[in-house]
């Protein structure tokens, strides 16, 4: 497992592959293993990343640093290191949002943009996890975030809350391995630390892409209900997606959920913006 010195902090990633790059991210919760399906298709035509931002998966959790402006940061700097040019980004909740705020400063980079259930102020004010991380926003929570740890049933209830019917229903060892990050020790000081910071993606709600910016397919499951699928389909209002998919039984893990029409959406994104 290769990894990336982010200022002294250790970012685990996994690359794959040759050909033009496609870089995964992942949501707040998750890690670069919710991309396996994907990056394993892909890998045969293209150059796959996938990281661990840091403070989750097999990444560095520092006492410090997280903010939207400071993820982004990292994000710059990792493709700048790897000389990443003619980029598909793919990301998922908050890797989508990182994705989308990366590309608005540096569009010359970026081929296309994969959005899966993208995380803005909109999209997660009318739900119980906007109303969690609005709790956490104004209390002092860092502390005990950081010292409790989620026993197994209760991790098991955190991630079975991300799956649609079709998730629910499905016997995939990638939610096992999710169950078990959300179980470890200071797996919740994170999530916590950034909720205070989530308002500031209300940017993103007002953002209307110019023609000349990368082509957007965005994916959302009809059965989110860590995000609103219905603010995000006002959303796309905004941001004029080339490809707008709407999956019936999905939730908010709809890479893991209907892994295939994810990869199939990807490999389109990145063919038709070439043949653009």
């Amino acid at each position: 497992m290769p990894e990336f010195d982010y200022h002294g902090v250790s970012v685990a990633y996994d690359h794959a592959g040759s050909g033009d790059p496609i870089l995964f991210l992942h949501n707040i919760g998750g890690d670069r293993h919710i991309w396996t399906n994907q990056t394993r298709e892909l890998a045969a035509t293209n150059s796959v990343y996938a990281l661990d931002l840091f403070g989750y998966g097999d990444s560095d959790s520092p006492t410090e640093g997280y903010t939207v402006a400071n993820y982004v940061r990292l994000i710059s700097e990792f493709i700048e290191a790897h000389n990443l040019t003619n980029l598909t980004l793919v990301g998922n909740c908050f890797g989508s949002a990182l994705s989308l705020l990366y590309t608005r400063a540096n569009p010359q980079n970026v081929r296309a943009l994969v959005l899966c259930s993208p995380l803005t102020a909109a999209t997660l004010r009318p739900t119980p996890t906007g109303w969690t991380a609005r709790t956490a926003s104004r209390l002092p929570l860092d502390a005990v975030a950081s010292a409790i740890r989620l026993p197994g049933v209760a991790a098991n209830l955190v991630v079975r809350e991300q799956l649609g019917p079709r998730g629910r229903s499905m016997t995939s060892p990638s939610f096992t391995a999710l169950r078990h990050r959300w179980s470890e020790p200071r797996r919740l000081y994170p999530p916590a630390a950034i909720a205070r910071d989530l308002p500031t993606l209300a940017t993103l709600d007002s953002f209307h892409p110019s023609p000349s910016f990368p082509p957007i397919t965005t994916i959302w499951g009809a059965k989110n209900r860590i995000l609103s699928a219905a603010a995000g389909a006002r959303l796309n209002e905004t941001l004029r997606p080339t490809e707008a998919i709407e999956l019936a039984d999905c939730g908010h893990l709809i890479m893991l959920e209907q892994p295939e029409t994810v990869t199939t959406a990807i490999r389109s994104a990145t063919r038709t913006a070439l043949a653009g």
